[in-house]
């Protein structure tokens, strides 16, 4: 959609980008969000300083017409409310967040498990009462559908799997990549893929095993052309599950068993099962191509309630919205 910039400089728009976006998720930003999330949308000449932002923040007399402050955060004007929104949602998260590091000391010890992430809201500690916890995960090449038979079994016999009435408080794996296959820019549902590119920024690795979240990071270098001053995440220590001696030979012993000619047989018999179990919904929207469902032997994406498009197209209605008040 064309932008009507209203004679505003390049850091302006950022700056009501990066606020309207977080808006539509109630999400107020402190100063140091702001330039980390600064969303360019791909222009080049983002690389402002947290001195410039600050300053257009509290000086800029457009921008002051539709972003105010209060208690270090930032926000549309006349949308108070969603701080205690974000402070009541954090609370919310940290519970939720106990759940995943719980179902993680089994997960850990499933072979071909390179790294495990929180995603969505919940990432950024804005997790609603009846949400779900989505995890994203990437599993060695040739081992993606085995591994992700094994992680359901855990989170089924956990309690953790969530029923299609009931999906408060329960694990949902619908997004596994094989580390053979990590840039997700080819997903994109359009040039400006907004909510992709903050799915991606706002990841929370709860497990990695040799940096690989890092390794993630740097096949997807195409994000820092979006948010040029975003830096990797460091998960505090008490939001991550980390090895030990057991659970490293464990794990490599694992490996080596099923890296072969047995690795292979499992791997053929865990696609069967999983096939076959899968709903037809599911296979339609794989086979027309849908981005929303792919089913492959380097990714697989469950998300038939994909809403991408639908919160771009309430970015681009609430931008222009804001700039048209200045």
């Amino acid at each position: 959609m064309p932008i009507n910039l209203n004679n505003l400089s390049f850091l302006e728009l950022f700056i009501i980008n990066t606020i309207c976006y977080f808006d539509i998720f109630d999400y107020p930003l402190t100063l140091d969000e702001m330039h980390q999330y600064l969303f360019t949308g791909g222009m080049s000449g983002g690389d402002y300083t947290f001195e410039e932002i600050k300053d257009n923040l509290e000086n800029n007399q457009k921008l002051k017409k539709v972003i105010t402050t209060e208690r270090g955060f930032y926000f549309l004007r006349n949308r108070n409310e969603i701080i205690e929104t974000r402070l009541q949602r954090y609370n919310l998260a940290d519970k939720k967040f106990k759940l995943v590091l719980r179902a993680m000391r089994f997960m850990k010890y499933v072979p071909f498990v390179k790294l495990v992430s929180v995603c969505n809201n919940l990432a950024f500690f804005n997790a609603k009462k009846e949400s779900d916890i989505d995890l994203f995960i990437i599993t060695g090449a040739k081992r993606i559908w085995l591994t992700r038979f094994i992680l359901v079994l855990i989170i089924a016999a956990l309690g953790l799997r969530p029923p299609k009435d009931k999906v408060q408080d329960k694990l949902c794996l619908s997004f596994y990549l094989s580390d053979d296959n990590m840039d997700i820019e080819k997903i994109r549902i359009a040039p400006d893929d907004i909510y992709l590119v903050y799915w991606l920024a706002t990841l929370s690795p709860v497990y990695q095993r040799q940096g690989f979240y890092k390794k993630f990071i740097k096949a997807n270098s195409w994000l820092n052309k979006y948010l040029p001053k975003w830096e990797s995440k460091v998960v505090a220590y008490r939001y991550r599950v980390e090895d030990n001696k057991l659970n490293k030979f464990i794990y490599k012993t694992k490996e080596f068993v099923y890296g072969g000619f047995f690795g292979d047989l499992f791997e053929k018999i865990a696609k069967f099962i999983q096939i076959k179990k899968m709903s037809q919904k599911k296979k339609d929207l794989a086979v027309h191509n849908d981005t929303k469902v792919i089913i492959e032997d380097n990714m697989l994406k469950f998300h038939e309630n994909d809403r991408r498009l639908e919160f771009l197209e309430k970015f681009e209605k609430k931008r222009q919205q804001i700039i048209e008040q200045i």
